[in-house]
């Protein structure tokens, strides 16, 4: 865990990685209660918005109950009034038959009676639009006899009108709709139905319907707010809206319901919307009438100080961590004290001084890592002695096996030469070799030390170039351009000599025409650079590319001088040192070689 902090915040103290998992650690139970708290506040606040939703549809239930309870009594007033029997009979015993005159006005007396009881019912409550009767064959008296029935409606496919047909004993309430019974008038109803029966035979003989207009049913509903934007609706079992405060969009399709889920829902079930979470819908069923009434309410009216709530758990938080930071500093502080002091101890070793000791004088785990640090460092003390002195005496071995590689290397390749001359008969040239040889070797083999002045390699390059430059005649040219200023410069004994014999057996040998070997040599902030150039056949990338490697160079052990002198430049100064190689096939190849600049009088570390 400790680790994953140091990564994520990029701190490489303990006692930054004890804060921030202090703080870290109380702001999670912090948060973790906060909104478990705040949770626990919204929820409390949602289930008393739902219980207080459940009594206030059941008075609506209620109020409505008892509404239609009242219209229901209303309607069997009607349907039971002897004229009313006694008119659906005649349409029924008459129907399709002429009438003389005695039935006719006894016809016309019944329809105004009839007519009469249904507007002085109508009369009675403001809420009733129209009261009619309709017989089995569609005679119609409406309890308006200043109205006219609308000669194109189609009650007969209406459930009001069929359903007391089939049920002549149940009272029908419909769901709001458009009446259009009446002609010219098209007012949204309820409409209570019942069969009206022939009271000798208990056949149907016709329907009986009352329409409101269910401002009642609206007021009750409106009334009822629940919010601002919270709102009631009804609906019966056929998934049929009753009521809706917004009944137009409804009908219209602008606007829609979740009709399916809460007819599926329990009396006393909440419904939270699926999408948004922004509405509760609550539900209670009435067995009277079979509608449901529906409560909907906002979410975000449930809390209105749902901000200063917020802030208070933000405020409770804040100073919750401050004060736990403030204890993680003091005791992140008294824990890492000790260890502080060990590290800076320890600072002061890695910066190479070895004599110091640990103070810390602690019965803990500190004390007894300070006591182990302390032996720990006289033992690397003896052992870091030990092994200096170890390795620069296998530095300086190894140097010198390098260096005794090359001395027979170059005299088989000289005594070559000469046996060659000699074959020829040129023994002027033989004795100028053999001098010039003697005059190499007293260099090469001397004794002292490994660095030489660069005038003193120039010289015995020279040397070696004038014994080549007898053997091949005008096949071979050479320049030396070196600034008289470098001459002083100190370099590692023959690492010329290598890189002059591989440019002229390998470079100018193997070109028809032969060719130039130029000498330079340059000081930078790098240090001094030895560049060998030479014209001759040159060398791929692959070659360059293996030119250090052993394996790949041919059995006449040409390269064994190259991997030798660098390698020599590499352990007397450094990695960052040695030959660099660029060549390309036709042109020629160039060598510089790196080494450090050391002024006459400076020792170098081999």
């Amino acid at each position: 865990m400790l680790k994953r902090l140091r990564k994520i915040f990029k701190v490489h103290s303990i006692q930054t990685t004890m804060i921030i998992s202090f703080m870290l650690l109380i702001s999670i139970i912090v948060l973790f209660i906060s909104m478990i708290s705040y949770y626990n506040t919204i929820q409390d606040i949602e289930d008393m918005s739902i219980n207080y939703t459940l009594r206030l549809l059941k008075e609506i239930n209620f109020s409505i109950d008892s509404y239609i309870s009242n219209m229901k009594n209303t309607g069997q007033v009607v349907v039971e009034n002897k004229d009313v029997t006694s008119l659906m009979s005649f349409y029924s015993a008459h129907s399709g038959k002429s009438l003389t005159k005695a039935e006719k006005s006894q016809l016309e007396q019944l329809k105004v009676r009839v007519a009469t009881h249904m507007n002085t019912v109508a009369n009675t409550r403001n809420d009733i639009t129209n009261i009619a009767v309709i017989s089995k064959k569609g005679d119609i008296v409406l309890s308006d006899s200043g109205k006219k029935v609308n000669p194109y409606s189609e009650y007969n496919i209406s459930d009001w009108y069929l359903k007391p047909l089939s049920y002549k004993d149940n009272i029908i309430v419909s769901p709001s709709h458009v009446q259009n019974l009446v002609e010219n008038e098209y007012k949204w109803v309820i409409s209570i139905s019942k069969a009206i029966l022939d009271p000798k035979t208990g056949d149907v003989t016709g329907v009986m319907v009352i329409d409101l207009n269910y401002k009642y049913i609206e007021n009750i509903c409106v009334n009822a707010q629940i919010g601002k934007n919270g709102y009631i609706y009804l609906i019966d079992n056929d998934k049929n809206i009753i009521y809706h405060p917004q009944q137009q969009l409804v009908y219209s399709g602008i606007k829609t319901e979740l009709i399916d889920q809460m007819l599926k829902m329990d009396s006393i079930q909440t419904y939270l919307n699926n999408g948004s979470k922004d509405k509760i819908y609550t539900k209670n069923y009435s067995s009277l009438t079979g509608w449901s009434a529906i409560g909907v309410v906002n979410t975000n009216e449930l809390i209105k100080n749902k901000r200063s709530i917020i802030n208070f758990y933000v405020f409770l938080a804040g100073i919750a961590i401050i004060f736990a930071s403030l204890i993680a500093i003091i005791i992140s502080k008294a824990i890492t004290r000790p260890v502080k002091m060990l590290e800076n101890t320890m600072h002061k070793v890695e910066e190479g001084d070895f004599s110091i000791q640990s103070e810390i004088k602690l019965n803990n785990e500190i004390g007894h890592l300070s006591k182990t640090f302390n032996v720990m460092i006289s033992k690397i003390k003896l052992l870091m002695a030990t092994a200096v002195s170890i390795e620069e005496e296998k530095r300086r071995n190894e140097i010198k096996a390098l260096q005794a590689q090359i001395n027979p290397h170059f005299l088989y390749n000289t005594l070559d030469t000469i046996i060659w001359m000699s074959a020829d008969g040129k023994n002027e040239e033989v004795v100028e070799v053999t001098s010039a040889l003697a005059k190499l070797f007293r260099t090469s083999i001397s004794e002292g030390d490994n660095l030489v002045p660069l005038g003193v390699e120039i010289e015995n390059i020279q040397s070696y170039l004038t014994i080549q430059k007898m053997r091949y005649k005008d096949k071979l040219s050479y320049n030396v351009e070196i600034p008289d200023v470098l001459l002083k410069l100190k370099t590692p004994k023959l690492i010329l000599q290598p890189i002059v014999e591989n440019a002229v057996y390998h470079g100018i040998k193997m070109s028809p025409t032969g060719g130039e070997i130029h000498i330079s040599a340059a000081a930078s902030q790098k240090g001094l650079t030895i560049t060998v150039e030479d014209s001759g056949v040159g060398m791929s990338s692959e070659q360059v590319a293996q030119i250090f490697t052993a394996d790949s160079h041919d059995h006449d052990g040409m390269g064994i001088g190259v991997i030798n002198v660098n390698n020599r430049i590499k352990l007397c100064f450094g990695k960052e040192y040695g030959l660099f190689y660029r060549s390309e096939e036709g042109k020629g190849t160039r060598v510089d070689i790196l080494i450090p600049i050391i002024e006459d009088g400076e020792e170098s570390n081999g």
